[in-house]
């Protein structure tokens, strides 16, 4: 067997086929136009939404600051950022009330219903 045509029965054997061709000399395909990007997703938060999840987005964090002062600066923040409101009102000693839930819900569920 010639050395070229082993070099080729080499290149077949670890080379599929698909990208043997891919790289042939043939002119490449146009495209059929830009890929279409879907809009972001709108948050859809609840009480029970992890801290941190609300947290990651800048409008949920703007709740949470406005409605709870001093939440996110709270030294125990890492303690609790995996909890959910609700989970963390339970262990708060009263000092998330059940009015004070309500208000940051009302609030969460209108980034749900804000256009993006």
């Amino acid at each position: 067997m010639s050395d070229k045509r082993l070099r080729y029965s080499i290149i077949a054997l670890f080379f599929p086929a698909t990208l043997l061709a891919a790289c042939s000399s043939s002119p490449p395909r146009p495209s059929a136009g830009p890929i279409p990007v879907a809009a972001a997703p709108r948050p859809n938060f609840s009480l029970d939404t992890p801290v941190d999840v609300i947290a990651a987005n800048p409008k949920g964090k703007a709740v949470l600051d406005h409605d709870i002062p001093g939440l996110m600066a709270s030294r125990s923040y890492v303690l609790f950022d995996d909890m959910s409101l609700t989970q963390i009102a339970t262990v708060s000693g009263g000092r998330l009330t059940k009015t004070k839930l309500a208000l940051v819900q009302t609030d969460l569920s209108q980034l749900s219903d804000a256009p993006p």
